[in-house]
C-alpha cells in the first residue's frame, strides 16, 4: 500500500466469516490506523484487517492492538 497521507473511507473485514465494517485509515509512522464507524466487537491482536474500497482490494495486515 502508498503512504496514506489523509484518512480514506474504506471498508474492512477483520476475520473470513465477518461483516465489512466502515472505518477510516490513515498512516502513523510505519502502521496503518484503523478508526471504525461503529464499535466492533472481538478485534484480536495477531488477527488480520483487510482493506476495501469497493470491490478493490487496498492492502491489509496484521493486528497488533
Amino acid at each position: 500500500m502508498d503512504n496514506i497521507k489523509e484518512w480514506i473511507d474504506v471498508d474492512v473485514k477483520t476475520r473470513y466469516s465477518s461483516k465489512m465494517a466502515k472505518a477510516k485509515i490513515i498512516e502513523d509512522k510505519n502502521n496503518i490506523k484503523v478508526v471504525f464507524e461503529e464499535e466492533q466487537r472481538a478485534i484480536t491482536p495477531g488477527q488480520s484487517a483487510v482493506f476495501y474500497k469497493n470491490d478493490i482490494v487496498l492492502g491489509g495486515g496484521k493486528i497488533i492492538n
